[in-house]
């Protein structure tokens, strides 16, 4: 019968030594290692997998200097501050096209704060908007339809039909 650790072990220390890296792990602590973390049997590859992970990717295996986590967890930490050549920038980005980027969506964003929402409304609204136009009304002119709207206590859309077709008075000004 083949005893699955001693076949993972070996495969293990192989690779490890292919990739220059120093394996210091006996059998028995490798295997009790991997006992202690629970993780044995979702172990291997893919992305979702455990693995046995090196401390910022340096050093040997060797007690001390290992910690347990996913493939894709053990590849983001390696990877972590090295830069990024122009093809890998432009395959990550081929690979996001049109899909929704995590870190903008729902509460993540921070453009959608009820208090980032209020200033953008302020900063924008009434005669701050870049359509805005002045209105002229039998009560004096106003910086927008809005603020007639508002100072005047008149719906919009009756105040914006008024300017239209320059009832009673009611017109848009032209300002240069």
């Amino acid at each position: 019968m083949i005893d699955k650790f001693k076949t993972a072990y070996k495969w293990h220390k192989s690779n490890s030594t292919k990739r220059k890296v120093e394996f210091l792990f006996t059998f028995e602590e490798w295997k009790n290692w991997w006992i202690e973390t629970g993780k044995w049997e979702l172990r291997g590859v893919g992305k979702d997998k455990y693995c046995m992970c090196r401390k910022d990717d340096k050093g040997a295996y060797v007690l001390g200097n290992v910690y347990c986590a996913t493939n894709s967890k053990n590849f983001s930490d390696a990877n972590k501050g090295k830069p990024k050549s122009a093809e890998t920038r432009l395959k990550m980005s081929q690979s996001m096209t049109g899909k929704a980027h995590p870190w903008s969506l729902g509460k993540n964003n921070v453009m959608h704060t009820l208090e980032a929402k209020a200033k953008l409304s302020e900063a924008t609204s009434g005669s701050k908007h870049y359509r805005a136009k002045a209105v002229q009304t039998p009560f004096g002119m106003f910086l927008s339809g809005i603020e007639a709207s508002k100072a005047l206590n008149i719906p919009k859309p009756t105040v914006y039909w008024k300017c239209k077709y320059q009832k009673d008075g009611w017109s848009f000004l032209a300002i240069a």
